[in-house]
């Protein structure tokens, strides 16, 4: 197989991993503000009233069951406090284990909520533009799982209130996974924008470095991530 046609298989894939998840992150927002608008005075309050949180969590759950590449979903909000409710941090948060879904009860305590202030957090800051999602990482989740990671985010808001973020989780050890199973040539690395290194096909590349450009040409760029080819 040539290197054209390696580097095509490669790319294909890439663009399938992000459409993937990009497209499930933006139905999971769309799903839980339906779940929300659909309550009077819609607010991030609602989601605590049982009801709702049932329907979030099937929204949730479903998302997982559909995404072959996530790992993890969920919706997480800050409710600021109010003069008859306090403030509250909210991780609604499921993840697949052993052929099967399992929640994470992070938000049962909320002393460990608020030192994981989610306000804190890059996938949680952004806004970005309709249609798309903002992806965070590679970074270490120490919250669910303690592997290299991408957050996938996109904001949820009724009649411009943020109410909340709806993200999926990657594990970058299956997108190696994913990649190392096509047809790829030597010596290729996949960083996001600002050059951090998600994969790499040369062990003397590591996850989470810094790629410096010098000796590297790009072969492919997206919204979301940058290929390079490295010149040996």
């Amino acid at each position: 197989m040539s290197s054209s046609t390696s580097l095509s298989a490669l790319i294909r894939k890439i663009d399938d991993i992000t459409a993937s998840t990009v497209d499930s992150t933006v139905a999971l927002a769309r799903s839980i503000h339906e779940a929300i608008s659909g309550v009077q005075k819609a607010s991030a309050e609602v989601v605590l009233d049982p009801s709702v949180r049932s329907n979030v969590q099937q929204h949730i759950k479903r998302t997982l069951s559909n995404n072959h590449y996530c790992s993890g979903a969920g919706f997480a909000s800050h409710i600021e406090s109010t003069a008859t409710t306090k403030e509250y941090w909210l991780l609604e948060w499921w993840y697949k284990k052993d052929n099967g879904l399992s929640q994470a009860h992070l938000d049962l305590d909320q002393a460990t909520q608020q030192r994981l202030d989610f306000r804190t957090f890059e996938w949680f800051k952004h806004s970005p533009p309709a249609g798309k999602a903002y992806i965070h990482g590679p970074y270490v989740d120490y919250i669910c799982n303690i592997s290299y990671t991408l957050t996938s985010a996109v904001p949820v808001y009724y009649n411009d209130q943020f109410l909340g973020v709806a993200a999926i989780d990657l594990l970058v050890s299956q997108i190696e996974t994913e990649l190392l199973s096509c047809a790829h040539p030597d010596y290729v690395i996949l960083t996001n924008l600002e050059n951090r290194i998600i994969f790499s096909s040369w062990p003397r590349f590591r996850v989470g470095e810094l790629l410096s450009p010098a000796n590297s040409s790009v072969v492919y760029q997206s919204d979301y991530f940058i290929l390079y080819h490295y010149q040996n």
